[in-house]
């Protein structure tokens, strides 16, 4: 029997603060901390998510971004779906072959494709995020290249002319960009204007192109369009994204795998 000591509308309520307080949280995580079973759990969640309160994911919950500008800070992103961004990476490496030239965006999704070609041999890594330059281990035979440009106050990112006309004059092999909003009519979007055109280029360098997002990215649209999501070779994600979803954006000729 559960130790329920909440009416459900209050134990609803209790979740969302804690949610909002911790960014995230998981099923069993809350089943504990409210006494009641995972089922129970499941239910209030999904409540929750039809009213707008949070935003379901595999196995949880996330804090709903209450602006499309909304920027959740570095050290709150990296922390959040965990196996998902892993699965993603090791996908991704699995693309990369020895004698690659490599494109990695910044991101938290993109920092962990980067660690995840660690033990690959020969490659040419480009990047414009400081915090995966400095904390990306790569093989002897292998280079990793900053783009260069102006850092975002308060960020780890490269934006700007430098950065831009490096891009520009540059081809890869494959290049991993990260978003913050995937949409069916919105396309790929980010919070902020800075990066966009960064983004852009970045699609436009690569033979491959693979836009990387976990599935909380997924029906929403933030600030600023990138591209359609037809113009990237590939969108890689995790499983948690409703099968509906996957099927309507196969329909609209998407290239899509789940991991």
């Amino acid at each position: 029997m559960e130790k329920n000591t909440y009416i459900p509308a209050e134990r609803q309520k209790k979740m969302m603060e804690y949610i909002e307080a911790n960014t995230s949280a998981q099923i069993h995580e809350l089943a504990e901390k409210f006494h009641v079973s995972e089922a129970t759990v499941r239910r209030d969640l999904d409540d929750l998510d039809q009213q707008g309160a949070l935003r379901r994911t595999h196995g949880g919950a996330i804090k709903v971004d209450r602006s499309t500008s909304y920027e959740s800070v570095y050290s709150e992103k990296i922390s959040l779906m965990l196996d998902e961004k892993h699965r993603i990476a090791d996908f991704a490496a699995q693309m990369v072959h020895s004698g690659d030239t490599v494109l990695i965006d910044s991101g938290t999704t993109t920092f962990f494709i980067a660690q995840a070609l660690a033990h690959h041999e020969n490659l040419t890594i480009i990047t414009n995020d400081l915090y995966i330059a400095y904390q990306t281990p790569i093989h002897p035979s292998s280079t990793l290249i900053v783009t260069g440009g102006t850092r975002r106050q308060g960020r780890q990112e490269l934006v700007g002319t430098i950065t831009e006309n490096f891009i520009r004059d540059s081809h890869v092999d494959v290049a991993f960009i990260g978003v913050d909003g995937i949409d069916l009519t919105g396309g790929a979007t980010n919070a902020n204007f800075a990066e966009v055109g960064v983004k852009r280029l970045m699609l436009q360098a690569a033979n491959r192109s693979v836009i990387a997002a976990d599935h909380s990215k997924f029906g929403r649209v933030a600030l600023a369009r990138i591209c359609d999501l037809k113009e990237a070779s590939l969108l890689v994600t995790d499983r948690g994204v409703e099968p509906e979803m996957i099927n309507r954006l196969k329909k609209l000729n998407v290239q899509i795998e789940t991991v």
